[in-house]
């Protein structure tokens, strides 16, 4: 391997839990509040997923301190102490904590940003698939840990002799039992904390991509303002800028080869943007690392090294849209094994069953339910009139709002049906055939 190729490869693979970790706690911006507020619903319009998080108005909420305090300290001790993780963890005294973060002395902005983090309020309805392959749902208001300083008395009227934290019960089981991903602890500590949380985000799309050997890791804008979060533009300019200064220290240090973006519409007529990451040398690097660790433990018998087992390896490789098909049909009754089988062997049958469900009165049976689904979908049962009328009727609509932002788009395009296609490499556009051809208007008239 090349000189270069070793620099690449990850010396410290940190191991980070993926049921908390892929909801946002901290704002990433140095000043301001930042409302996180996140709900998804089922088919039926029952809530799914909700999580929400509080701050304390003495302290503030956590910004990019405690995001680094989170992320560098506290999760590098968690990975240290292995599973189960003790519920009292010593961090070291307010000194260390500030020269890992390279604050040198400023402790007092220490105290206070583990302040925020302790103070923190989640109100949460989360499901995850736990390492011994059941699933898990969390429904709680909780915080995640408390916070003791030095000389400060434990419950059991001990005093701490340096920083500790004890763990809440929820946030304790939920990291003993999720599933977790690798991270270059050295990477994460050189990175700021927008670039940070988006390396975190992408890991799990960018593992699968690696892994079954997809040209392209892909996440939609919207979504990644969402769990990020960060604030949501909708016009290309400022997307482009903002999502730069993300991209800029992963496109140097080699993670990401290049950066495309497809505009699109959603629903509701927004534009949005999927964003495609084709991988790296430091990510395939990385990828490489963490198979490589994986054998070893798997040749040593499964001792417990804080690594994947084959069922965790499988359940990283879906992608955030598979996932939310399979908690679709966990939710109706079907075995997350079963679910996981029906995506990956007949995800369009599965995601137009799923869709269609609610539509069907009298063609589903009342008893096993679960069962009639199953078979609706590895049979490519018939889709009922009534949702295939919906559906017309949305795909109509999402034809007429594309159609408006195409022709609005389209001043740019010359008469042969081109226009330039702005990209990060090509900021001033490139030119690309679109979309909407001049000589093809009559088909739009008609739509």
């Amino acid at each position: 391997m090349s000189e270069q190729g070793l620099e690449l490869i990850p010396r410290d693979l940190i191991r980070i839990e993926t049921a908390l970790s892929r909801f946002p706690i901290h704002r990433l911006a140095k000043q301001g509040n930042v409302s996180i507020e996140i709900r998804e619903n089922k088919p039926s319009g029952e809530l799914r997923t909700r999580w929400e998080v509080t701050h304390n108005s003495k302290y503030g909420q956590p910004g990019p301190l405690a995001y680094k305090l989170d992320t560098l300290v506290i999760n590098r001790k968690i990975d240290e102490e292995g599973r189960p993780v003790p519920k009292k963890l010593r961090l070291g005294s307010l000194h260390e904590i500030a020269n890992t973060l390279g604050l040198q002395r400023n402790t007092n902005e220490i105290k206070k940003a583990l302040r925020q983090n302790a103070f923190a309020g989640i109100t949460a309805k989360i499901s995850y698939k736990q390492t011994n392959g059941t699933e898990q749902t969390v429904e709680a208001d909780f915080t995640r840990y408390s916070v003791f300083f030095r000389g400060e008395r434990f419950p059991d009227g001990t005093k701490a002799d340096a920083v500790y934290l004890v763990l809440n019960d929820i946030f304790a089981q939920i990291i003993n039992t999720a599933p977790t991903r690798p991270l270059d602890y050295d990477y994460l500590k050189e990175l700021p904390p927008a670039p940070q949380r988006f390396y975190e985000l992408l890991s799990f799309q960018m593992y699968a991509a690696i892994k079954y050997n997809h040209p392209h890791a892909k996440l939609l804008y919207s979504e990644y303002c969402t769990y990020a979060p960060q604030t949501r533009y909708f016009d290309w300019e400022h997307v482009r800028k903002q999502m730069y200064k993300v991209h800029a220290p992963h496109v140097k240090s080699g993670y990401l080869a290049k950066v495309e973006f497809q505009e699109q519409l959603t629903e509701g007529g927004e534009p949005d943007w999927m964003m495609l990451y084709a991988p790296g040398p430091k990510a395939r690097a990385e990828h490489k690392a963490s198979q490589l660790k994986l054998g070893r433990a798997a040749r040593r018998g499964g001792e417990q090294l804080g690594l994947p087992d084959a069922g965790e390896a499988e359940a990283e490789t879906f992608t955030p849209e598979d996932e939310g098909l399979v908690s679709r049909l966990t939710s109706l009754g079907v075995a997350e094994g079963k679910a996981r089988g029906l995506i990956k062997n007949h995800r369009e049958a599965a995601e137009a069953q799923i869709a269609a469900y609610p539509y069907r009165g009298e063609g589903k049976p009342k008893k096993n339910a679960p069962g009639w689904l199953i078979a609706a979908i590895e049979g490519n049962y018939t889709l009922p009139v009534a949702y295939l009328e919906e559906r017309e009727r949305k795909q109509q609509a999402a034809r007429s709002r594309e159609r408006k932002a195409t022709v609005e788009a389209c001043q740019l395009c010359d008469a042969n049906g081109w226009r330039r296609i702005r990209t990060p490499e090509h900021p001033h556009g490139a030119m690309k055939r679109c979309t909407h051809d001049p000589k093809t208007e009559a088909k739009y008239a008609n739509a």
